[in-house]
Formats: structure tokens, C-alpha cells, sequence
């Protein structure tokens, strides 16, 4: 497999009210991480999009020990680790100054028939260039809890705007994070910090569409869903520690 590293310093605007690395920027700065090794494998966006095809991320799994502060050098190292002909498994780990483990992603990917707006067979000619392992099934992340009809939620509506949307003509993983955090409140979010994310993708949400974000707080973890009309469109687990 070929690893590939981008090494950056946190800036001001990549942070919350926190001054550390926000969770939207972990997500942004993982997938520029991986478009760049692409883009250096001559398989980058320009390539699959003549092909009608867009990669797609269908699940995440987050683990924090801490989040970096404005300033500090960070370095994100990424790999294609296993894939079939459907899905692809890689991994983003994010290292301190001192070379310390401070953020391990864990994601799964497929490709978008862009026009069919349906999953599609990972080509061989792009996959066969990050030499990653050809695995029957490629490991899967479990799945987050589910809320039910007897959880009592918070919640509230979003518009999805023109910026929400990128280049595969669908929202941008990282408003999904605004969109779960948004709904609790500043207390909330000034007094914990989280430790472990687990959040998966279910139908896609386009240009105009309005989504409720709902979360339902529990001890120590909220678990959170995004719904437009009554289509679960993400899922997500938050494991918290009190600051």
C-alpha cells in the first residue's frame, strides 16, 4: 500500500470557540489528504469525473485523543488499505509535533454513478494504483445506535445551501458535523469534548432540500440523525467527555 502525508499548522479558521481543530476541519482536512494523493497518482478528481464517476464516503469512524490548537503542526497520514469491487477501506491518522497519535479516522468509500446517481464498480485502473489489498469483504464499521420513536429529541431545520454543496453535486461530509453539533447547545459544547464518532451516511441530500437535525442526549454520548421529510438520511454516535 502507498502511504501519503500532507503536513500543516492549524489555522485560525479551520478552529471553533475552543481554539482547537473543529470537527467539520478533521473531516476536510482528512479528504484533502486523500485528494492529493490521488491527484499525485494521476487518478485525481479531473480523471474520475471525465469517467461519470465520484467518490463517495459512506461512513466514518472517529477516535480523538485530543484536537490540536491554532498553531500547532500537525501531519495527516493516509493510505488505501483494503478494497473490493464495491468499497474501499482507508484509514487518515492524524500525528502531533512530538510524532504522537492525536486523531485516527477510519472510513469507508464507494464510487458515485454521477448522472444514475447509484453506486458504482470501482474501476481496476484506479484502484490498482494505490496498491491496496483486494479482500472479499472489506472490514466494516459497526453501526451507530439508532434512535427510536421513544427517545425524546432536540431539534431543529436547515436549509441546504448552494456552498453546502460540492463538486458530486451533493452536500459536503463536513456540514453533516455542523449540522449534529449545531442542534445542541453552547453550554453543552463548552463543557465536553468529544472522544469518539461514529457516523454513517444513508441517502444523500441536494441544493434546496430542508433537513431536521435531531440528537438525543444521554449520559456521557448524544446519538443523532438527519432526516429530510421521512428519510433518514445520516446516522451518527458522539461519545463525550466532561471538560
Amino acid at each position: 500500500m502507498k502511504k501519503y502525508e500532507i503536513e500543516r499548522r492549524v489555522e485560525y479558521y479551520e478552529a471553533d470557540t475552543t481554539q482547537k481543530l473543529s470537527l467539520p476541519m478533521i473531516l476536510n482536512l482528512a479528504v484533502l489528504a486523500s485528494k492529493n494523493q490521488s491527484d499525485e497518482l494521476g487518478v485525481g478528481q479531473d480523471y474520475h469525473l471525465a469517467m461519470g464517476l465520484g467518490w463517495v464516503i459512506l461512513q466514518y469512524e472517529v477516535t480523538i485523543k485530543r484536537r490540536p490548537k491554532v498553531g500547532e503542526l500537525m501531519r495527516i497520514q493516509t493510505y488505501a488499505a483494503e478494497y473490493n469491487p464495491f468499497f474501499v477501506r482507508r484509514p487518515f491518522i492524524f500525528f502531533d509535533e512530538s510524532g504522537d497519535e492525536i486523531i485516527k479516522v477510519s472510513s469507508i468509500w464507494t464510487m458515485l454513478d454521477i448522472k444514475n446517481r447509484r453506486m458504482a464498480r470501482l474501476p481496476q485502473e484506479i484502484v490498482d494504483k494505490y496498491d491496496a489489498q483486494r479482500v472479499k469483504q472489506v472490514p466494516r464499521i459497526p453501526n451507530p445506535i439508532k434512535i427510536t420513536d421513544d427517545d425524546t429529541v432536540i431539534e431543529n431545520d436547515y436549509h441546504v445551501r448552494y456552498l453546502d454543496i460540492d463538486a458530486n453535486q451533493h452536500v459536503n461530509n463536513s456540514k453533516y458535523f455542523e449540522w449534529m453539533q449545531d442542534v445542541l447547545s453552547p453550554e453543552y459544547l463548552m463543557t465536553h469534548e468529544v472522544t469518539h464518532i461514529n457516523l454513517k451516511f444513508e441517502n444523500e441530500i441536494r441544493l434546496g432540500h430542508t433537513i431536521l437535525s435531531q440528537v438525543v442526549l444521554g449520559d456521557g454520548e448524544t446519538r443523532h440523525r438527519i432526516m429530510m421529510g421521512d428519510t433518514v438520511s445520516a446516522e451518527a454516535e458522539f461519545t463525550w467527555r466532561e471538560l
